[in-house]
């Protein structure tokens, strides 16, 4: 494949683990192919600054149907060069890093993947140091929690994608998933600079949380201040603690931080009425009866063989909820479905958590035995399942002595499926609540 192709495919986000390989074996043995990476990010500025002056010259006589096509313009050039600045940042990554360790794997669950110039390898270890390159978690519920020589912490979770390097100071890309930081102080004068699609982050020492998408990254801070950049425009605020802002690719909305509700815990989804989120696992479809949802085939983990196991599940995630919401587990935590499958099998139902203040908390599951489903006359179930029935999904024993239950932890997101098989699972509602007092 010719390099330009290669180029595209890694702007687009299509690249397979192989091609990943190439274009990084690609940079290093070809200079000319380096400096046109640096062109590109020197034209992804000149894009961001078209952009910007196109918004400031629209004439105030131009009629609607012209500032509607303005807009529509304008928001492409900008999410191109949102784009084209996270492809030019992932190439600085590669080019100006160094090959000493930066940071160790201190903890893991699922399958961890990380790569570097030509080298990608499907299975990091823990307590292993990592040199500048890209980190992958893979799997629904993989998690990773690096930490750098300093004591920052970041953690992955889901299926996420993290390029690191530090040069005097620390540069982070999330091109997508979920990351939570416990920064330290950072040198006066370098923040820790955490880079989106669509935003940058710059930390100086704080807690918080960022998730982020193909058109918008929103950032959750729990201690201290964070500046959040909105690369469509430029604009910036100050994000304070027990506060949260969205960033998007639309310059025309405005960029504000608003209070984080308290924790909730008790909150419903009702998939009959209510088209989900797209980053939601599940299909969800509409019907005369009212909307469902339905499983989608994911990375569940790798066998020792190194391939892939298949799991079939609908997922509820709180982080990209706007208004933002946080959901809580109480000593009293009762998970409840509506569900039904083609085939009746046993169930997983998973809880994915962090600690209150930022940090995994630990992974959580409970299985339901097939015999435990009684479907009614239209094959419809009603599960409830207590928190006190969740246990550690980690097998190791010191996994299990830290994160020994859910209770006061933060639920980032709730996960059911039918394991291996596809039943056809298909929920109609989600709901945490508490047991009634005794």
């Amino acid at each position: 494949m010719n390099a330009d192709l290669l180029l595209q495919r890694l702007l687009d986000g299509t690249l397979n683990p192989a091609e990943h390989t190439e274009i990084n074996q690609r940079l290093r043995d070809d200079a000319a192919l380096r400096e046109h990476l640096r062109d590109i990010a020197e034209q992804a500025v000149a894009m961001g600054d078209m952009a910007r002056q196109r918004e400031t010259d629209t004439p105030v006589c131009s009629s609607p149907i012209t500032i509607k096509a303005d807009r529509s313009v304008r928001f492409t050039w900008l999410a191109l060069a949102a784009s084209v600045t996270v492809l030019a940042t992932s190439a600085w990554l590669f080019l100006g890093s160094r090959e000493s360790p930066l940071l160790t794997l201190v903890d893991a669950s699922g399958s961890v993947a990380w790569s570097h110039g030509g080298e990608w390898r499907t299975e990091v270890g823990i307590g292993e140091s990592l040199s500048a390159g890209t980190l992958e978690t893979v799997g629904e519920s993989a998690t990773a929690q690096l930490q750098f020589r300093d004591g920052t912490i970041i953690s992955l979770t889901g299926e996420s994608e993290l390029s690191f390097s530090e040069d005097g100071q620390k540069l982070l890309v999330l091109r997508k998933g979920s990351l939570s930081a416990q920064v330290k102080p950072q040198p006066k004068g370098k923040p820790m600079l955490v880079r989106t699609p669509s935003a940058e982050a710059e930390v100086v020492g704080t807690i918080f949380n960022l998730s982020t998408r193909s058109e918008d990254t929103l950032l959750k801070v729990d201690e201290g201040l964070v500046k959040l950049k909105r690369l469509a425009d430029g604009s910036a605020i100050d994000v304070p603690a027990k506060s949260s802002a969205l960033a998007s690719l639309d310059s025309t909305s405005k960029l504000n931080s608003s209070s984080t509700p308290d924790a909730l815990s008790a909150w419903s989804f009702d998939f009959t009425a209510t088209v989900p989120p797209n980053d939601w696992r599940g299909i969800w479809h509409d019907t005369s009866e009212g909307g469902r949802m339905v499983a989608s085939p994911y990375v569940a983990s790798r066998s020792q063989e190194d391939s892939i196991i298949t799991h079939f599940g609908v997922s509820v995630r709180t982080a990209m909820l706007s208004p933002p919401l946080t959901l809580i587990a109480t000593d009293r935590s009762v998970v409840r479905y509506r569900l039904k499958q083609d085939q009746i099998a046993r169930l997983q139902v998973m809880l994915l958590t962090n600690i209150s203040k930022g940090g995994y908390g630990g992974n959580f599951e409970c299985v339901i035995p097939a015999e435990e489903l009684k479907p009614d006359a239209d094959g419809w179930c009603e599960i409830e399942i207590p928190v006190s029935r969740f246990k550690p999904a980690d097998p190791r024993r010191n996994i299990q002595e830290r994160y020994s239950l859910p209770v006061g932890h933060i639920l980032t997101g709730i996960l059911i499926s039918s394991f291996q098989k596809d039943t056809k699972l298909t929920v109609a509602r989600f709901e945490l609540s508490e047991e009634s007092s005794r």
